[in-house]
């Protein structure tokens, strides 16, 4: 049973870019002031969406790594709050952000929310909604009652492909990056895999209105039937990536997109180990030389991610954050 749901937000409470985590937080699965701890994340994944453990537990850990305090266990799910304190020694910045501060994991080429340099990333565009639905017009499939359109893979394939191209022309400092490519992919695959109506595996215009404009779950909704898994969720995303022929990479001066330069052996091998080494150079290399319950946080945080590389061909040596502080 879903818990009972509030949307009377008090000013301090955070809500950022992702509809599953404000939905965790109006429903109570985790706080209702936004600020969770990995824990409270990954069992809110799991309990109220049935994510599979380390899937659930890969993308918490992503979170606390990258716009989270992993020393007190707090994350904000959207922007700085005084109940995230800075890292000790404020050795990654003087804030630690939120979800919703650009650059680390939240980015470009999102379904719902404007790029960070032309406007407001962290809260729902109607705009930017209503163009998600024109290809849900073109490509989606009627419910067998007749009653709603169903997204499908095709109708993934146009928003993703239209996000990417409006972006790319209307921002300068455009990126998509492997790891920021593989988020956006992962993200529009919820869709199908996670926000579907577990009873009847369908995503209809009113399941996903309810989780994106609402930020809630529908009514008469239910979770998948069997956990979700990341080789459910990436199946999707592989029809995705397969139908848009993109390269990682970011606009250079000129604004021509180019190709970032493929990682070094054995992260070259895949997409996801180019997107797991990635990751790694976008996260404070500050953490790693740490002490303390700080640095048995990060191991377990950085090992979970670890493990989920591992999971693909050649993601078989661990690679530690060594991205620059204070971004």
């Amino acid at each position: 049973m879903l818990l009972t749901h509030s949307l009377h937000l008090v000013p301090d409470d955070q809500r950022g870019p992702c509809p599953a985590m404000n939905t965790l937080a109006n429903h109570g699965y985790i706080p209702r002031n936004g600020i969770a701890s990995f824990e409270q994340i990954t069992l809110a994944l799991m309990e109220a969406f049935n994510l599979e453990l380390h899937f659930g537990a890969g993308m918490a850990a992503n979170n606390m790594l990258t716009r989270g305090n992993p020393f007190v266990d707090k994350v904000s799910i959207g922007g700085e709050s005084s109940l995230v304190p800075p890292l000790p020694g404020k050795i990654d910045g003087p804030v630690t952000g939120g979800i919703a501060k650009h650059g680390r994991f939240e980015g470009d080429a999102s379904m719902t929310r404007a790029d960070a340099f032309i406007g407001d990333n962290r809260d729902f565009q109607d705009i930017l909604y209503d163009l998600d639905l024109l290809q849900l017009g073109k490509f989606g499939d009627n419910s067998p009652d007749g009653d709603s359109t169903v997204f499908n893979v095709p109708t993934l394939i146009g928003i993703k492909k239209q996000n990417i191209m409006m972006d790319q022309a209307a921002n300068p400092q455009f990126e998509f990056g492997a790891r920021r490519m593989n988020a956006a992919y992962v993200q529009a695959a919820f869709l199908l895999n996670v926000f579907a109506n577990g009873t009847t595996k369908q995503a209809t215009l009113p399941i996903i209105g309810s989780f994106f404009r609402n930020q809630t779950f529908p009514p008469n909704w239910f979770r998948a039937a069997s956990p979700v898994t990341g080789v459910i969720n990436g199946a999707t995303v592989s029809q995705v990536m397969a139908a848009i022929p993109l390269s990682p990479g970011r606009n250079n001066a000129q604004g021509v997109y180019v190709a970032d330069p493929a990682p070094p052996p054995p992260w070259n091998s895949s997409f996801a180990c180019f997107a797991y080494y990635d990751q790694a150079a976008n996260t404070a290399g500050v953490l790693v030389n740490t002490t303390g319950i700080l640095k048995k946080n990060v191991e377990l945080l950085t090992g979970i991610q670890f493990q989920n590389a591992l999971a693909n061909p050649g993601c078989d040596q661990q690679v530690l954050p060594f991205g620059p502080a204070g971004v």
